[in-house]
């Protein structure tokens, strides 16, 4: 009996371990990803959109239309502009759109993709590629001649001169000329004043035909960006916009003559009035009009930002309406541009950067810095000092998270205050578009400059501090996208580029390259906390993971895809999540292995660009800076 009571007693203790070994083994099984739910952080931030072009239609009383280039597509309105809707046939970048004279309920829209026609039936509009232009060739321009003969042109073909392209029923395109620039040039603006055209290149000045044939420069233009071109009714009177400033012609074109400005700025639009009247859009958001065909002009208002103006457009049926189209949203004025207002329903809510300092969540945005208040669940503006434009980096002191930096697109800023009030540090003349403290040095700062390479300081918390070049080793040509430090060694950095990686042992002393990523565009890097000998880039072709401090390189997944941000799980350091252009949210459970994409429900596209990713310091959040403005989801049903 003993016996047989010991099996028996193994028995059940076998069966106790085996139950106890099965149940470890199936914590550590990879379990089904739980649904992430998502909340819109919108509330208190303001919409955003790059407005590229503006028409009213010349047969249609309050008609009119708005191109925009981000959120690419196009607006239309029946109210003069009062109210917008959404026009879901145009997915694309919009150039230039243009009311056709001669053909009502015909509009041409000249996009990245082509030109194309929208025929008003039945209150809709319906769209078709313009029939005759090249399939997915871009357009940039799209004008009419007085006597209703249509003219269209954008970027050459691969090789080519570019070409003039004209339509004299509206019914079919035909090549007209190539222009005497050279191959791959592109034509950004056009004017037709009867049987003489001119034509606005990409750095080659200003040409003008009588006979759509012969070509000739405009010598006294010379060879600059020529993007915008104005002619009044009879064509005796021209305005060009270029880079070199304004010119005007009161000869037909057969002479140019520089218009003085009252102000030091880019001219970047121009529109005529029915009064006879000119308003010119400048780029530090101002307006001047003139009275005396362009002859001189005056201060006469000003829009409560600076930026590209893309668009000015006078209403044909009143004068007193003006719309502006900018980098940053669609204005609108009822008094002849005297005032303006911001559309608030055009646009998108954009977030670009995030970080958190302290227990606070700060947000940086197209027109400044937001704090997020959980109290309220709102977002407050927190950009007192801050000039109105893009800010694109944020970064807090190691030693004291109310030491607040910005960078910017009108150069470095810094709040002792916790974003109470901000001034310029530095850097007034470049865009910031990183930063990054050293934590063994509180005092050293690198930044990332737009375009072009990493500079560093000792003295970020003097009043001004000095820079330094840190880019021994890369190319003239090396474009930084990001930066990052390993954690505990802030000796070893590397540098993403738009060329590849680079690498440095010494603080930015001196850089090498990582040749294994060499002709690949890298937006970020993030080292592994635990494993600081773990590297990933999101790069053009997807994510790579170094497991030597970035020597070697292997390829993971999302290889058809363009990361831009990565972000951990804090609590499950072989969760990893990945931003990307144009593909949404990603999702590894395998330290990057294999990936599934999350999905935002029915509250926002899953194409969406992903700006930023920020896991919270205790775990509980994941923030996504999107194009379509700041989610979070809760992660605590993470298994």
């Amino acid at each position: 009996m003993a016996k047989i009571f010991a099996q028996l007693l193994w028995v059940v203790l076998a069966a106790i371990l085996a139950t106890a070994c099965t149940g470890r083994t199936a914590l550590h099984e990879a379990q089904p990803a739980p649904p992430l739910h998502w909340q819109a952080m919108d509330d208190g931030l303001r919409d955003h959109a790059a407005v590229a072009a503006l028409a009213f239609d010349p047969h249609v009383r309050q008609r009119v239309a708005a191109g925009l280039y981000t959120p690419a597509g196009l607006l239309l309105s029946t109210d003069g502009g009062a109210t917008w809707r959404s026009d879901g046939g145009i997915g694309e970048p919009v150039h230039r759109i243009h009311f056709d004279r001669m053909l009502p309920n015909v509009l041409w829209i000249a996009s990245a993709h082509g030109l194309w026609r929208g025929d008003h039936c039945a209150g809709e509009w319906q769209w078709q590629p313009a029939t005759g232009w090249p399939a997915d060739h871009a357009a940039f321009t799209v004008t009419q001649s007085p006597d209703g003969v249509r003219y269209a042109a954008g970027v050459a073909r691969w090789g080519e001169a570019p070409v003039i392209w004209r339509s004299t029923d509206g019914e079919v395109w035909r090549p007209l000329s190539s222009l005497p620039t050279p191959d791959d040039s592109a034509v950004l603006a056009l004017a037709a004043t009867g049987e003489r055209l001119f034509v606005g290149t990409d750095g080659y000045g200003l040409f003008v035909s009588d006979d759509s044939v012969a070509w000739r420069r405009a010598e006294e233009i010379g060879e600059t960006h020529v993007a915008a071109i104005w002619a009044d009714e009879d064509g005796a009177l021209l305005l060009a916009r270029t880079r070199k400033g304004l010119f005007r012609s009161t000869d037909a074109g057969r002479g140019w003559q520089p218009v003085m400005l009252p102000v030091d700025s880019r001219p970047d639009a121009i529109a005529g009035a029915p009064d006879g009247s000119l308003h010119l859009g400048m780029s530090n958001g101002e307006i001047l009009r003139s009275v005396d065909l362009g002859a001189s002009w005056q201060r006469w208002s000003a829009l409560d930002r600076d930026g590209l103006f893309y668009a000015l457009a006078v209403d044909p049926w009143d004068a007193s309406r003006l719309l502006a189209g900018t980098q940053h949203g669609l204005y609108a004025s009822q008094d002849r541009g005297r005032t303006w207002r911001l559309v608030e329903s055009v646009g998108e809510r954009r977030g670009l950067t995030l970080r958190e300092a302290g227990d606070a969540l700060f947000l940086g945005a197209e027109d400044g810095v937001y704090r997020w208040s959980e109290t309220t669940h709102r977002w407050e503006n927190a950009s007192d000092g801050l000039p109105i434009r893009s800010v694109r980096a944020l970064t807090a002191s190691p030693e004291n998270p109310s030491i607040l930096f910005a960078g910017t697109d009108a150069g470095l800023y810094r709040s002792l205050d916790a974003g109470a009030m901000w001034r310029l540090v530095g850097w007034s003349e470049n865009g910031v578009h990183g930063l990054r403290f050293d934590p063994d040095a509180p005092n050293r700062l690198y930044v990332r400059i737009a375009f072009g390479r990493v500079y560093s300081t000792d003295e970020a918390l003097s009043e001004a501090p000095t820079w330094n070049a840190r880019w021994e080793g890369m190319p003239a040509s090396a474009e930084i996208l990001s930066l990052e430090m390993e954690p505990g060694n802030p000796q070893r950095l590397y540098a993403g580029a738009a060329q590849g990686l680079f690498l440095s042992d010494d603080r930015a002393e001196r850089w090498r390259s990582a040749e294994a990523l060499t002709g690949r565009s890298v937006f970020i890097v993030v080292v592994d906390p635990a494993h600081p000998q773990r590297v990933y880039v999101g790069a053009t072709d997807g994510l790579h993971r170094s497991e030597d401090r970035g020597e070697t390189w292997e390829r993971l997944g999302l290889k058809d895809v363009t990361v831009t941000a990565l972000a951990w799980s804090s609590r499950q350091p072989q969760i990893l999540y990945a931003g990307t252009k144009y593909q949404g949210l990603w999702r590894s459970q395998d330290a990057g292995r294999t990936w599934e994409q999350v999905f935002f429900d029915d509250i926002m596209e899953n194409n969406e660009s992903i700006y930023d990713l920020l896991i919270s310091a205790d775990g509980r959040w994941l923030y996504v800076a999107t194009t379509r403005g700041v989610w979070r989801a809760e992660m605590r049903l993470e298994r």
